[in-house]
């Protein structure tokens, strides 16, 4: 009998203990919503002013910028829903704009990033057939303000350069599913680019 008292009180304290109010909890991690992002339909960018012609994603809109320097041409690709814009310039070569001067300041673009970097994967890009050479530059890191820049050029008169800039504050991790996306697409811009 005092066996059975003994089992029904350490039992109810068991239960008033487990069931009490100041439970210490883990805190839960912090989380992002999940990014679906679709395949895109492409596009061809043509226009008469540059000798240039490139399939774009239709969820992308071009943005053409005037300027009064006729070897020097902008325009960005905006990607309205996610947030961020391909900054394009163009540049016809002479011999005041010299393509290793061009390709050097690429390069130099692409430091900028080194502070926030955690590695530059490099890419060359060559299709003979067309006359495109350059390179694709993949820069890692969490807090990196461009993730994927890009020049290409035929190596006598012309010259194309792109850098992918968020309109916020970077936290790449989140935002992977849009930069692999873009990047599909930039890939896919720069194999189908053809001058005129």
């Amino acid at each position: 009998m005092k066996v059975k008292y003994i089992f029904i009180i350490l039992l109810s304290l068991i239960g008033f203990v487990g069931c009490s109010k100041d439970q210490n909890s883990t805190p839960k991690p912090k989380t992002y919503f999940r990014i679906d992002v679709p395949k895109p339909e492409y596009l061809t960018f043509d226009t008469l002013s540059l000798p240039f012609t490139f399939k774009y994603p239709n969820y992308g809109v071009i943005e053409e910028r005037q300027d009064k320097n006729s070897n020097i041409n902008w325009f960005n690709i905006y990607f309205k829903d996610y947030g961020c814009k391909l900054y394009m310039t163009f540049i016809n070569l002479n011999k005041n704009i010299r393509l290793d001067t061009l390709i050097n300041d690429s390069y130099n673009f692409t430091k900028e990033h080194d502070k926030f970097s955690s590695g530059v994967i490099e890419k060359e890009f060559v299709n003979k057939r067309d006359k495109v050479y350059g390179y694709l530059f993949e820069i890692k890191g969490s807090q990196v303000a461009s993730p994927y820049q890009f020049y290409v050029t035929d190596s006598s008169k012309y010259f194309l350069r792109g850098a992918l800039y968020f309109d916020y504050k970077a936290n790449n991790d989140s935002l992977s599913p849009i930069i692999n996306r873009i990047k599909t697409d930039i890939d896919y811009m720069i194999s189908t680019l053809k001058w005129k």
